[in-house]
């Protein structure tokens, strides 16, 4: 019995929407800080935005290796005599 690949789309469209709203997110933070100067927003950029730039690289680079390990996976299990070699 052979095994259907894996649908990795979903992943990759969620890897680059959060890519995506992020950018779009750096973006409003900036013009933001544009207008909101005081101790408050510095402290708020500190404790709760600060992390997240990190937390989302170390988060799409986990994704991206476990994206690439569904794909070694997935060719070493596949049926020689069945094309499942390609993700789709």
């Amino acid at each position: 019995m052979s095994m259907e690949p894996f649908n990795v789309a979903p992943l990759l469209d969620a890897q680059n929407r959060f890519r995506h709203e992020f950018s779009d997110f750096a973006r409003l933070w900036q013009a933001t800080k544009e207008d909101w100067r005081d101790d408050r927003s510095e402290r708020f950029e500190r404790e709760h935005l600060a992390p997240l730039g990190p937390s989302l690289t170390r988060f799409a680079s986990s994704l991206g290796e476990f994206l690439e390990m569904l794909q070694k996976s997935q060719v070493e299990i596949a049926d020689t005599d069945q094309d499942y070699r390609e993700l789709y």
